[in-house]
């Protein structure tokens, strides 16, 4: 197909060619761009069928528009941009390849130049013309400000996202969708209709998409943790039954809107759970640890109770095998002379060199004892 093209590459080429040989002081003739323009559609219908698989004649055609395209780009550039009927003429020819072809037509692929600034033109309009009245609906003027501000980085054209030939369609749908939410007159929630709205046409601009999360936290700033459960575990459930159009994008490199909205709600949930979580973890803990109050209070230090457990164990006082479960066992009842509990670790850990001094007091402790424990034994025994 690309070859039917030929006759149409040289007339541009040769339109470039006189119009830099007159430097402005003429104007070249357009009668062998029509020309070329009328054999056109013929030509590449030809070439089309002579194709015999569906897989050479779609990579054909594809072809054929890309260089067309830029014919097309080059002429509307010689003309600096303006319109005529010559342009007019290429425009109809294209878009009449276009809507014969159409099931080759690859939606990534760019428009014309010109088709560019005409879909500007008329998208801008339509959306200033709505502005009025979906204020009117009481929707929220930030995110209507996110909408223009999506439109003009559509066409700005140094800005993401790329205007591609899926965005003829896709324009055409969103702008008649407003229009109905706009001039609807019916008694309806319409910020959540509007919500739906973006979603299913998947509006997913950035700069929306941030407003969304910075309004939510706003909500949530002012809630209970309960509540901010019971808000967002809502705000899901009414997403999920938002069903996006296939196929529908405002910008096709980007995640859907419904999912990035979705990953932040799913984000804050599992923030929620964590804390929740690590709260409860901490009160069982303290909950574990008895008061220093309900403890067995005594005047040894926390070493010299570490010596007197290390011996009492090694006496075989404690029915446990290992010394460390034992440990546990005294560590919930036994408070130190400075009111502290002591850990079961505390206790597992003696060193004869190191608590030397309070071995000392111990020793003393236990002499103590065993002298009335022998004064009452000589008592008993003289009773006898």
């Amino acid at each position: 197909m690309i070859r039917s093209l030929n006759q149409l590459e040289d007339a541009v080429n040769a339109y470039g060619i006189l119009q830099g040989s007159f430097h402005g002081s003429a104007i070249p003739s357009d009668k062998s761009i029509i020309v070329a323009c009328d054999a056109l559609i013929r030509d590449s219908e030809q070439l089309y069928i002579s194709h015999s698989k569906s897989g050479m004649a779609k990579e054909s055609f594809r072809r054929y528009y890309t260089k067309f395209r830029l014919l097309f780009d080059r002429l509307y550039t010689y003309k600096a941009h303006q319109s005529d009927s010559t342009i007019v003429k290429l425009h109809e020819s294209i878009w009449q390849s276009i809507q014969h072809f159409k099931e080759h037509m690859n939606p990534l692929d760019e428009l014309p130049i010109y088709d560019q600034q005409l879909l500007k033109e008329s998208s801008l309009t339509k959306l200033a013309k709505l502005f009025a009245r979906l204020r009117a609906k009481q929707l929220d003027e930030e995110y209507l400000l996110e909408i223009q501000y999506g439109m003009d980085s559509l066409f700005d054209g140094h800005k993401p996202p790329r205007l591609l030939f899926y965005h003829c369609e896709w324009l055409d749908s969103f702008l008649m969708a407003l229009q109905s939410i706009a001039y609807d007159t019916r008694d309806k929630s319409y910020p959540k209709r509007f919500m739906e709205f973006l979603i299913r046409y998947n509006f997913n601009y950035l700069g929306l998409r941030n407003r969304w999360k910075e309004n939510i936290e706003r909500q949530l700033s002012t809630l209970s943790r309960a509540d901010q459960l019971s808000r967002l575990l809502l705000l899901e459930k009414e997403i999920t039954h938002y069903h996006p159009f296939p196929n529908s994008h405002y910008d096709i490199e980007q995640p859907h809107l419904k999912m990035m909205m979705n990953e932040y709600i799913c984000a804050e949930l599992d923030y929620l759970e964590k804390i929740t979580n690590l709260e409860a973890e901490a009160q069982d803990t303290l909950d574990q640890i008895p008061s220093p109050s309900s403890g067995i209070h005594m005047t040894l230090t926390g070493e010299g109770i570490t010596c007197l457990f290390h011996y009492s164990s090694k006496v075989g006082l404690f029915k446990n095998k290992h010394k460390s479960d034992a440990a546990v066992g005294v560590a919930q009842h036994i408070v130190t002379n400075r009111g502290n509990r002591i850990s079961a670790n505390q206790l597992s850990k003696f060193n004869k060199f190191e608590h030397i001094f309070s071995l000392y007091l111990v020793e003393d402790k236990l002499k103590e004892m065993l002298h009335f424990i022998k004064k009452d034994i000589e008592e008993v025994e003289l009773r006898k």
